[in-house]
């Protein structure tokens, strides 16, 4: 009797422990997703973009018309440089957006931005959430270009990630978000149209800390 009192005892004692230990495991879990849930809705910092501005309203700063700047490359065949600083410019000068959508009350686009650093472009989407909280989503693109056999240059752009507020996140969580993307693209599809007429002749497309550079393959 004494020895079934014992194991009974211990059984009790050993289930008591697994139940702490699965309540301790559900904390840390939900701490985990409490502080990954917090850091993609808390925005990143744009202050080292050049030319960001958080006031849209302010008078629009000048600077070239790039849709023609890429036109006249194109056409005439030499180089064009596009500088961080004059994409953003371009950006306050030409974006008409607006949210759209379920949250479109309590949501407010702020602007598109655009990183450039060391072979690759960070496309910024920023907004206001009920005018209190900022929010940030955003992509990267890389430009991958090799000479084939047949002596053609190919050009991808490859997607392999961004950023969910301060949260890294790879290319397959892209999906998410590809439809607010896609829109900006179809927003400036006349400029995206010529450079993709570039990259079919050849253009090498380089991508600096600060600045875009298309050459064309004679130069």
């Amino acid at each position: 009797m004494g020895d079934k009192k014992e194991t009974k005892g211990a059984g009790e004692e050993k289930k008591g422990g697994c139940m702490r230990l699965v309540l301790v495991l559900s904390l840390l879990l939900l701490s985990v997703l409490g502080a990954f849930t917090y850091l993609t809705f808390d925005a990143q910092d744009l202050s080292d973009i050049d030319g960001y501005r958080e006031t849209a309203s302010l008078i629009p700063p000048p600077g070239r018309d790039l849709a023609k700047v890429l036109d006249a490359a194109q056409k005439g065949g030499h180089t064009a440089t596009l500088t961080e600083r004059e994409i953003n410019s371009y950006l306050i000068r030409t974006l008409k957006g607006s949210q759209e959508g379920l949250f479109k009350d309590r949501v407010a686009m702020k602007g598109v931005w655009v990183r450039l650093t060391e072979d690759q472009a960070e496309v910024i989407i920023e907004r206001e959430i009920m005018g209190e909280r900022r929010h940030t989503i955003s992509m990267f693109l890389n430009i991958e270009q090799q000479l084939g056999e047949d002596g053609q240059v190919k050009t991808q752009v490859v997607r392999p990630g961004g950023w969910f507020g301060r949260t890294r996140v790879v290319g397959g969580y892209l999906h998410l978000v590809n439809g607010s993307f896609d829109s900006l693209a179809a927003a400036y599809g006349d400029e995206l149209a010529i450079i993709r007429k570039m990259f079919k002749g050849m253009t090498r497309a380089t991508i600096n800390d600060g600045e875009l550079v298309l050459t064309p393959p004679e130069s």
